[in-house]
């Protein structure tokens, strides 16, 4: 083939992967279906606008304490909280709420500054609703000149609403949605611009913002409670996380991400969320809580804790060889009594759910409820069947051969990525770039993979493992959940489990492999809910 031609389907095919799999993860960071394509203000102000993407967090504050944040916003002001050597001429944005900027009304010029141009007009202030819509209005040429917006349309502009819309969670919380209309001439410029060039920018500025926000905000709110959580600190055991444990407003917890010493080791540690408590055990071994971060979404409901098994992820202090049942179920018993919970419901994972099998077994009267997510109780499912499955399912015999190996930990840790690369399409009900985008995008990007508890595990810690003779001494209300796909755990598999516990229920979620909270993450969510219930015991 010439040259021009494979640059040719070089570059559709690009154009093709950017379309359909890039550019959507771009514009919709954090933000939910319905923040995607429900209703949002200030439509009126763009008439012949589209809609734009959407990005959204939540934040561990009221919004009359978002608020001032976004209206101190500007170049000569409080800065744009994003990539400052970009966007505010290297000047760190604001660290706390200044009242000299707190005076902001419609028509007021907001400024940002361009490396090479210094700085120039960028948003005029469209709209305010105090604690609930800021919509900052653009109107410029294809020249980058500000346009009045009273005056007739060029041949060539681009006009657009950039908004800020709080929204009030339980609890003190807010949800920031930050979203927008934009319409332009001509046709094919607007396209261009709005489709492939602005939201790879967006993402990179924007997303960073709000990452910013939340932490400035959360962190000058909890400098304002210090000397309440000081005095709740005093009365803990100084060897659990006291210092950084705090409560907020009844049952809000928070508990920043990081190492708590915990018996022998440090547990990597992130708490969030109010109500009833429910600990969320990683599946692996060799993977951490980041790949469980789909249930965050359950945090305006549930204190969600999210922690490192031993040895896994980030936590450290332990040698592998000490990652037995014993101390894996102590471990999470001691972080339980550490944060002061008298019992917990307990989510496990694979993994993670055969470690919350032997924890519901050894503390009974801890487990309020116990959800098992595509897990098993005889490690002959993950080391003797699973090759099988593979086989019949058309998979070759030389992955079902790596599959083999890899959960009977016969692989040394230079092998673990290369054939975690060959038999990872087989987790999914549906592989390619989209799933990867989509474990990306809900915090993948940041687990930190660690073969030796995986290999240790297969060669010894799991090798003739089984509770199946003990299953009907779970005395905790049980939901059974997992993908009818899931080549690890099929749906015999969940059967056997769920008839082994006394009243335990069964959902199987279609269309989803070994990871259903990440396939179809509102099907599991809504089945934990409706299984928990708003009513579980706190302790």
């Amino acid at each position: 083939m010439a040259v021009a031609p494979k640059i040719a389907v070089a570059g559709a095919a690009t154009a093709v992967v950017y379309g359909s799999l890039v550019r959507p993860r771009l514009v919709r960071w954090g933000a939910t279906d319905e923040e995607i394509s429900g209703p949002f203000p200030g439509a009126d102000l763009v008439p012949d606008g589209e809609r734009s993407g959407a990005m959204a967090v939540t934040i561990d504050a009221p919004p009359e304490q978002v608020w001032p944040w976004l209206v101190q916003m500007g170049w000569d002001r409080g800065g744009w909280y994003s990539w400052d050597h970009l966007d505010n001429a290297g000047r760190p944005s604001a660290r706390e709420v200044h009242p000299e900027w707190q005076d902001i009304r419609p028509g007021d010029q907001l400024k940002y500054w361009a490396p090479g141009a210094g700085p120039m007009d960028a948003y005029k202030v469209a709209r305010i609703e105090p604690n609930r819509f800021l919509g900052l209005y653009g109107l410029i040429d294809l020249r980058g000149r500000t346009l009045d917006p009273g005056q007739p349309r060029p041949s060539g502009y681009l006009e657009g609403l950039w908004g800020f819309q709080l929204k009030e969670l339980p609890g003190g919380r807010t949800r920031l949605v930050v979203s927008g209309y934009q319409a332009g001439r001509p046709r094919w410029i607007t396209r261009l611009v709005y489709s492939g060039i602005f939201p790879p920018v967006v993402w990179i500025m924007q997303a960073r913002m709000l990452v910013v926000l939340k932490r400035r905000i959360e962190n000058n709110l909890r400098a304002t409670d210090s000397n309440t959580a000081t005095g709740e600190a005093r009365g803990r055991d100084s060897r659990g996380p006291s210092s950084a444990v705090v409560k907020w407003r009844g049952s809000l917890h928070r508990v920043r991400p990081g190492r708590v010493p915990i018996r022998d080791t440090s547990l990597y540690v992130d708490v969030v969320g109010q109500g009833p408590p429910l600990v969320v055990m990683h599946g692996g071994p060799s993977a951490d809580m980041w790949t469980m971060q789909s249930f965050r979404q359950c945090a305006d409901r549930f204190t969600l804790v999210f922690y490192d098994h031993r040895c896994n992820g980030r936590s450290t202090g332990a040698p592998v060889e000490t990652m037995t049942w014993e101390n894996l179920t102590a471990d999470a018993d001691a972080l339980r009594e550490s944060l002061g919970f008298e019992r917990w419901a307990v989510l496990g994972h694979s993994f993670g759910g055969q470690v919350a099998l032997e924890y519901a077994l050894r503390y009974p009267e801890r487990v309020s409820h116990l959800v098992l997510l595509d897990t098993g109780a005889d490690s002959h499912w993950e080391r003797q069947n699973v090759p099988k499955v593979l086989l019949e399912r058309g998979y070759s015999r030389e992955k079902a051969e790596l599959a083999r190996r890899w959960f009977t930990g016969e692989f040394t840790p230079r092998e673990y990525f290369p054939i975690f690369a060959q038999i990872g399409d087989a987790y999914f009900y549906r592989s390619g770039l989209d799933i990867l985008a989509r474990e990306l995008s809900s915090g993948a990007w940041r687990s930190r993979l660690r073969p030796a508890p995986l290999i240790f595990a297969g060669r010894h810690l799991l090798k003739d493992w089984t509770v199946t003779d003990r299953l009907g001494g779970i005395t905790a209300p049980t939901l059974v959940v997992a993908g009818r796909e899931d080549f690890v755990f099929p749906p015999e598999c969940q059967r056997e489990l769920a008839a082994g516990i006394p009243g335990a229920r069964l959902r199987i979620i279609d269309r989803a492999g070994h990871n259903p909270h990440d396939e179809q993450t509102a099907e599991v969510v809504r089945a934990l809910e409706d299984f928990l219930g708003a009513d579980i015991s706190a302790g």
